[in-house]
């Protein structure tokens, strides 16, 4: 869509003669002195709170969030002929949520709806949900891979499952094959390939195609949601973008799919019992929608429950408040030897080399998350060093900022322990590993080999998380429920804000979830809703500087000009299509310039820094990828691939 200039408008008194907040509570007495559908004032004349705005905008439907929950539900209330404003607090580059990073892989049941039910029971054990919402994610895994294909225009035979995939993840298909139902659980991705972002680019395109029903607005946060103070019915939302705040009314519905809290330290701490976490996706799911769910009056659900990934219960490399973690190695069993995972006391607290299932191990016979203490260190001796080093699977960088010392106690003193209580663990620990029998965790006797000769290692590492689930409480439409159990009228929610994994989880359930329930959240929050009560004194006229087509970050597909010996290639990456041109001096490349990307700044954004020099050097993509960006390296070289190939 043409972006069209338009002055925005500042934020305005909501009703004429009364102080009332944005989310309608303050003055609901006195708007409520008049009955609804009473006349008032001299004319006789009432109006509904909506009235009583001055809306800088107006849309069908509101959607915060353009991860895939988002993406699926703003195309699905478009195609109800709904005029849809898609919301999103990250800037271009950085959209798509959690879905962007993801394995691009989504659960389903190969047609089995009873199966689904009977496993996701079984996953959520002694923490159910609702059976209106078994009942929709049931139906929804069931028929899953057809409307996939159906919705998207994608052909069935180039889905793949993820054992054809990446074998080594055939462990997650099903992550549970102990429960009921499990036998036809599978996690399949749209093409051949994964975590590259296939998934999500799909589903952004079909935003894209429907350019004419949606506006999208990035770096533009959702800050409080309107309430109606009486009926309790949110008749908008209050966005902040471009420094100004705008009034937003949604006549039909706001659906919140602006994803959890992993990026909000004081929540982690708070729901969670992290000290600290490294969150392995996106860096703006900071709780908002649970927030602003909560100012309405929503319950709340699953607020303890995450997801992380790999070894040791889901352990990243260290890193600072704001980074993004890179989760340790799976391949390697870096597990294996003279290894132990201790807190900061210097005891061991979970089974090294059992393998979690999304960061959840058997305790007790219940697959659940550890509890991590506030700091966590591996420690080894040089004959683990060596062999850790040996595996090329460890970041070398990151691995030479490990402590080390001669002695197990003056390691224990360099990092703060107790330098008996880690000379008892190392001691019990040989023990366990001479005898073959580890009494405190049972782990498996050829993982464990007795610390030998030092210098001996400390290297300190720290849970990492996907994403949490935990949020607004919704029923099988989609609808956000109050705490007395009712929906709140015209406020859904979908994918991640509010998941539905109360307990264990299998891969693929997110994505799953976001198709699922996206879907409904689109179409329930597009249709027709009945007139608003009426009730108060006078109403407020202002303008609608923003409706359908007038402002939109979603731009037109540019198209390039070439010179003389000058070439353009494609490649596809995380974020979406990467562009290049390609000079040509003879035979030789002579420039490779990056006309169009995506990708995520810090990550395949710097990649792309590098990458044209490396292959200018060279004359060839046959270079290394960047570490870290394999997906971004390896759209680079398609497209310069690409652009060559019209060389010839």
């Amino acid at each position: 869509m043409k972006k069209v200039s338009a002055k925005p408008l500042g934020r305005r008194t909501f009703l004429k003669g009364l102080a009332v907040s944005a989310i309608g509570v303050a003055g609901a007495g006195t708007l409520a002195a008049c009955a609804p559908g009473e006349a008032s004032g001299s004319s006789g004349e009432a109006f509904d709170f909506a009235q009583t705005i001055a809306w800088d905008g107006q849309y069908d439907v509101v959607v915060v969030g353009f991860g895939s929950a988002g993406a699926v539900t703003a195309k699905a209330a478009a195609e109800e002929g709904a005029s849809v404003l898609l919301l999103d607090k990250a800037p271009l580059g950085h959209e798509g949520g959690n879905s962007r990073y993801c394995g691009q892989t989504f659960m389903h049941s190969n047609g089995d709806e009873e199966a689904a039910r009977s496993y996701f029971v079984d996953m959520c054990g002694v923490l159910p949900v609702a059976d209106d919402v078994v009942d929709t994610f049931a139906k929804g895994l069931a028929t899953l891979e057809d409307a996939y294909a159906e919705d998207y225009g994608l052909d069935k035979s180039d889905f793949r499952t993820v054992t054809e995939l990446n074998p080594a993840f055939a462990f997650m298909c099903p992550e549970y094959p102990e429960l009921s139902g499990a036998d036809k659980i599978s996690m399949t991705a749209l093409h051949d390939g994964n975590s590259d972002g296939y998934m999500w680019q799909v589903q952004r395109a079909g935003v894209a195609s429907l350019k004419s029903q949606i506006d999208v607005w990035f770096e533009s946060p959702a800050q409080r949601l309107v309430q109606d103070p009486v009926s309790k019915t949110v008749v908008g939302v209050e966005v902040q973008r471009g420094g100004e705040t705008r009034m937003i009314r949604a006549v039909n519905g706001v659906v919140l799919t602006c994803g959890g809290f992993e990026n909000n330290p004081e929540m982690i701490k708070d729901y969670l019992g992290l000290s600290s976490c490294a969150p392995l996706g996106t860096l703006y799911n900071t709780g908002d929608g649970v927030l602003m769910a909560q100012e309405v009056g929503a319950d709340l659900w699953h607020m303890n429950s995450y997801e992380s990934m790999m070894l040791f219960g889901g352990m990243s490399y260290l890193v600072d408040e704001g980074e993004r973690g890179t989760n340790l190695p799976l391949p390697a069993k870096i597990y294996h030897g003279s290894l132990v995972l201790v807190g900061t006391a210097g005891e061991r607290y979970l089974r090294e080399d059992e393998l979690p299932r999304h960061g959840k191990m058997k305790i007790n016979g219940v697959w659940k998350a550890p509890k991590h203490p506030s700091h966590c260190y591996l420690v080894f001796d040089q004959a683990q060093a060596d062999a850790l080093n040996a595996s090329g699977r460890m970041n070398a960088e990151r691995f030479s900022e490990a402590r080390s010392a001669a002695t197990i106690e003056e390691l224990a003193l360099s990092v703060g322990m107790d330098p008996d209580t880690l000379a008892q663990t190392i001691k019990d620990f040989n023990r366990a590993a001479e005898e073959g029998y580890d009494p405190a965790f049972k782990r498996a006797p050829e993982s464990m080999r007795a610390f030998g000769e030092g210098p001996y290692y400390a290297f300190e590492v720290m849970p990492d998380i996907l994403n949490t689930q935990g949020g607004p409480r919704r029923n099988g439409r989609a609808e956000v429920l109050d705490r007395g159990g009712d929906p709140i009228p015209h406020l859904y929610a979908a994918g991640e804000c509010g998941g539905i994994a109360s307990n264990m989880y299998q891969g693929g359930g997110n994505m799953a979830e976001c198709m699922i329930f996206g879907k409904i959240a689109g179409k329930n929050a597009a249709s027709a809703k009945d007139p608003l009560p009426a009730y108060a004194v006078s109403a407020v006229e202002a303008p609608l500087a923003y409706t359908l087509g007038v402002e939109s970050d979603l731009t037109e597909e540019t198209t390039y000009e070439t010179a003389e010996n000058e070439y353009l290639g494609k490649g596809q990456g995380i974020g979406g299509e990467i562009v290049v041109k390609v000079t040509m001096d003879g035979s030789s490349m002579a420039a490779i310039d990056v006309l169009e990307q995506s990708e995520t700044p810090d990550i395949g954004g710097k990649a792309l820094e590098t990458l044209p020099q490396a292959v200018l050097d060279a004359q060839s993509v046959d270079v290394d990828a960047v570490s870290g960006a394999t997906t971004t390296s390896n759209a680079f070289f398609t497209a310069v691939s690409e652009a060559l190939s019209q060389t010839q």
